[in-house]
């Protein structure tokens, strides 16, 4: 592919971004939520207001600054095939194009992932309008005849006609009272979280210790359940709402890792040219039992060699093994997990 190509999909690619990102904005601005109705007395709409310990601003700051850092770390440094130690040498090692195009990939596919995620939250929050747990306390309702439910008469009683009477709430905060499923914190932090613990464990190599990769990815994932359930701690949405939002940050989480980024898809047996069936032990039969023990190691000869250790179950290394002379695989494998 020429460099025109190249720069032409990669412009291709961030129009298809911008557009959809524009197409959130313009749900959340435009288009009003379905307007529910509530039972007076509901106990599980009579919380009381609290403000956020992970507020909106601070998460789309999150969401967006941390996991671009990440891959630009691991793009711009990570050891490429053919550097220093390569026949390529340190010239060919360096290649700052390369990695900076690799970076321009990653960073799009997160963040083309990012604004499905969004989407479809959104729409899901504007088809719902399910109301938040401190419903009472925000809007504290007034009904058509000017009493509310406070009032014996109203109690179990299926209210669709209101009005707010809180003057002390802004007009966001009365909007905001119908989007409670799913919760968008749950999604777009599990979703970023999640991303990015599967990205590190694609591309990430650790030379100091197995376990410094997964503690990050721990850490990543953590924070990611905890914004989770601050959102019922402190009364913006019910249990479901949070269980809701974190389904679908996995669900975008698995789809953009494994079908928009792929990054595993250097590690499919198909593309190999290694059959699965090939690990499994050969069955012999009694008959040729004897025959294969006489043939020794001429049959062996013409097995493939063993699979080492750190491979992640696909093509084995190979210049871990300079003893085979004639490997019997197609294709080297590229270890990203682990650098022997």
């Amino acid at each position: 592919m020429s460099k025109f190509s190249k720069l032409a999909r990669g412009l291709c690619d961030l129009l298809i971004w911008a557009a959809l990102s524009a197409a959130s904005l313009l749900l959340h601005k435009l288009v009003r939520p379905f307007r529910r109705g509530f039972f007076c007395g509901d106990e599980s709409l009579g919380y009381p207001y609290r403000d956020s310990s992970v507020g909106t601003e601070l998460l789309i700051a999150v969401a967006l600054a941390v996991p671009t850092a990440v891959i630009a770390v691991v793009e711009l440094f990570k050891q490429l095939p053919g550097g220093p130690g390569g026949p390529g040498g340190k010239k060919e090692g360096c290649r700052v194009s390369h990695r900076l195009g690799n970076l321009y990939r990653q960073a799009i596919f997160y963040l083309y992932g990012l604004a499905m995620v969004t989407f479809a939250t959104m729409l899901s929050k504007l088809c719902i309008g399910r109301l938040r747990p401190h419903f009472f306390a925000v809007c504290q309702p007034m009904l058509p005849d000017g009493s509310g439910c406070q009032e014996g008469q109203n109690l179990g009683r299926y209210i669709d006609s209101f009005t707010c009477s809180n003057a002390n709430m802004s007009d966001f905060q009365f909007k905001q009272l119908n989007q409670s499923f799913p919760s968008g914190h749950a999604s777009m932090a599990v979703y970023a979280m999640l991303y990015l613990a599967i990205y590190l464990q694609a591309a990430l190599s650790t030379r100091v210790s197995k376990l410094l990769k997964h503690l990050l990815q721990f850490l990543f994932v953590m924070f990611g359940w905890y914004v989770s359930l601050s959102r019922i701690t402190d009364y913006y949405h019910h249990w479901s709402d949070v269980l809701a939002g974190a389904a679908l940050g996995v669900a975008f989480a698995w789809l953009t890792s494994a079908y928009v980024a792929d990054l595993f898809g250097g590690r499919r047996w198909p593309k190999a040219g290694y059959s699965a069936s090939t690990l499994r032990k050969p069955q012999v039969s009694p008959k040729s039992s004897t025959k294969s023990q006489a043939g020794g190691s001429a049959a062996g000869a013409t097995q493939p060699p063993a699979l080492p250790a750190y491979t992640f179950g696909t093509l084995p290394y190979l210049a871990a093994h300079p003893a085979q002379a004639q490997p019997q695989y197609a294709t080297p494998y590229h270890n990203y997990g682990y650098v022997p």
